[in-house]
């Protein structure tokens, strides 16, 4: 698959679907089953997420190499922060979320201005 496949994948659907999990999570939040299911969910994508960094596994689902390596441990957290808070009943849990889509667009953005894959440099914070 070529790069410019794989950038319409990331805006039409990886973003779209994160945008989803979210609305869902807020719409279904009060509902003790999904919030259950929700959390064991997101507690696998933390998983997945860290053993792929730590693995410095850096191929993508959809090949080529997965320019948002260094971001793996943000979402992680994310995931697990949500996980979490799903556990614990928190009802907003789903907007901690909005900082993942936020932050894949952050760098998408930054991905874009760089020549190539080598030059780029996502800053940790």
């Amino acid at each position: 698959m070529n790069q410019q496949t794989r950038n319409l994948l990331f805006k039409f659907a990886c973003i779209p679907m994160r945008i989803l999990i979210i609305v869902s999570l807020v719409i279904f939040a009060s509902n003790n089953i999904f919030r259950s299911v929700a959390a064991v969910l997101c507690f696998m994508v933390f998983a997945t997420f860290s053993v792929k960094y730590f693995n410095n596994d850096k191929v993508g689902g959809f090949g080529g190499q997965v320019w948002w390596h260094a971001n793996r441990p943000k979402h992680a957290l994310l995931y697990l922060t949500t996980g979490i808070l799903l556990i614990l009943k928190f009802e907003w849990a789903g907007y901690i979320l909005a900082a993942d889509v936020f932050i894949g667009v952050y760098s998408y953005c930054t991905k874009e201005t760089v020549k190539t894959i080598e030059e780029l440099d996502i800053p940790v914070f």
